[in-house]
């Protein structure tokens, strides 16, 4: 049987997309702290149970291009 680059690729698609933040949590886990990502301009914070808010130092929602 060959399996072929468009045969592989249908493949793992659902795989790498269905684990939506798997990656980010096992760096957090990895690295003992956050994975920072953005979305819409406003900055996350992954964390190995969960994502929140990153908040500035005077308590405003940080931002992110």
């Amino acid at each position: 049987m060959k399996i072929t680059t468009k045969g592989m690729l249908a493949a793992l698609m659902p795989a790498l997309l269905g684990g939506c933040g798997y990656f980010e949590r096992e760096f957090a886990g990895l690295s003992g702290g956050g994975f920072e990502t953005c979305h819409d301009g406003v900055a996350y914070i992954q964390f190995t149970s969960g994502a929140s808010v990153k908040y500035n130092r005077d308590g405003t929602v940080a931002t992110c291009d």
